[in-house]
C-alpha cells in the first residue's frame, strides 16, 4: 500500500503542477492583455496587415528584393506578443505583406508598418497623411537622423569603427506613430521606424513593453508619436528609452 500512495501522490503532485502551470500562463496573458489593450486592442478587432519593408535598389544582385534583419525582427515580435494576447484565439488573420505589393483598395484596414520611408513606401504614404511633429529622414537626400519639428532638435544614430574600419552601430532612434488610419478612420494604424533596422526592431520591444503601455496617452488609448532611443550591442537593440511621447491630432 505504501508504494501504491506513493504512486498516487507523485501523480496528484504531477497533476497539480500541470494545473498552477496552466493557471501562471492563463493569469500572465490576461495580465498582458490588460496593460496593452488601451493600445492594442484597436488592432484586436479585426483583419490586420502587417506591412513590411523591403529594399529594391539591388535587384540587379537579388531580383526578389531585400529585407532587413531589423524588420524581420520586427515582425516575430509583432506576431510573438499577439499571440501572448490571444489575437488567433479570436479568430482573426494576420496577413503579413511587403509594402510594394499592398493593393490600393487595401489600405483602408488595421495596419501595422514596419520601417521608414526608405523601404516602406505605405509608411511614407501614411506619414504625409496625418499632423506629427516628429519628422522621419529623407531618403532622398540620404538623411537618416530624425527631428523634432517644434524644437528643431535633431536625433542621428551614432557609431564607432573597428579594427577594419567597418562601422558599427551603437546608438539608434526610432519613432512610435498610432492613430486612426488616415485613409479609413474606421481601422487603426501603427508605424513603426528606425533610422536603421535596430531602431525599427526595438520600437516593438518598446510597445510591448511595460513602462510603455504605463504612459500616460498610451494608457488613455490616444492617438500618439514617440520618439525613442536605443543602445546596440552585439548587433541587437537593447531596452529602449523613451526620449520624447506626445499626443497627435486623431
Amino acid at each position: 500500500m505504501t508504494v501504491v500512495w506513493q504512486v498516487l501522490i507523485g501523480l496528484l503532485t504531477t497533476f497539480i503542477g500541470i494545473l498552477l502551470g496552466l493557471s501562471w500562463k492563463i493569469s500572465r496573458q490576461r495580465i498582458i492583455y490588460w496593460r496593452a489593450r488601451r493600445f492594442w486592442r484597436p488592432f484586436l478587432s479585426g483583419d490586420l496587415k502587417i506591412v513590411v519593408d523591403r529594399f529594391r535598389q539591388f535587384d540587379a544582385f537579388e531580383a526578389s528584393g531585400f529585407v532587413g534583419v531589423g524588420g524581420m525582427q520586427a515582425v516575430a515580435e509583432v506576431i510573438s506578443f499577439l499571440d501572448d494576447v490571444g489575437f488567433r484565439r479570436l479568430g482573426r488573420s494576420i496577413d503579413i505583406v511587403y509594402h510594394d505589393q499592398l493593393e490600393g483598395d487595401s489600405y483602408g484596414a488595421n495596419l501595422i508598418c514596419i520601417g521608414g520611408p526608405d523601404a516602406n513606401k505605405v509608411t511614407d504614404y501614411m506619414l504625409k497623411r496625418i499632423e506629427h511633429t516628429i519628422a522621419l529622414g529623407d531618403p532622398e537626400q540620404h538623411v537618416i537622423s530624425m527631428r523634432d519639428t517644434r524644437t528643431g532638435e535633431s536625433y542621428s544614430p551614432q557609431g564607432t569603427r573597428d579594427d577594419e574600419g567597418h562601422e558599427i552601430i551603437t546608438l539608434d532612434y526610432g519613432v512610435i506613430v498610432k492613430c486612426p488610419n488616415p485613409v479609413d478612420r474606421r481601422y487603426s494604424m501603427l508605424v513603426v521606424a528606425g533610422s536603421f533596422g535596430f531602431g525599427t526592431w526595438a520600437g516593438v520591444k518598446l510597445a510591448r513593453s511595460p513602462e510603455f503601455l504605463r504612459a500616460e496617452l498610451v494608457s488613455r488609448g490616444m492617438a500618439l508619436e514617440c520618439l525613442y532611443k536605443t543602445e546596440i550591442i552585439r548587433e541587437a537593440p537593447q531596452r529602449p528609452d523613451i526620449v520624447l511621447m506626445r499626443q497627435v491630432p486623431s
